[in-house]
């Protein structure tokens, strides 16, 4: 016997502004090493774990490719002879 008063639990609807799926790891390297190279923006429709899943991503990028920066600089200035003090003087 059925109950005259049932009605059926509906799920919620996916909501417009939020991805259906969350992003794979892999997704978010490719994305992030996008975006550190400045060939695409930071996406504005990302559900909130993706959104600082992929920052963080993108702030490691770019950190390293700082540290990279001054160690060459540094490696550089390091490698280059001593400059010889003017005898001329």
């Amino acid at each position: 016997m059925s109950d005259p008063n049932f009605q059926p639990r509906l799920r919620p609807a996916p909501r417009a502004h939020e991805p259906a799926a969350d992003l794979t790891s892999e997704q978010i390297a490719r994305w992030a090493d996008r975006i550190a190279d400045g060939r695409d923006e930071f996406p504005a429709d990302l559900g909130e774990p993706d959104r600082s899943a992929l920052a963080d991503a993108v702030r490691v990028r770019l950190r390293d490719r700082l540290v990279r920066l001054v160690a060459r600089a540094i490696a550089g200035r390091l490698a280059r002879p001593p400059e010889q003090p003017n005898s001329e003087d």
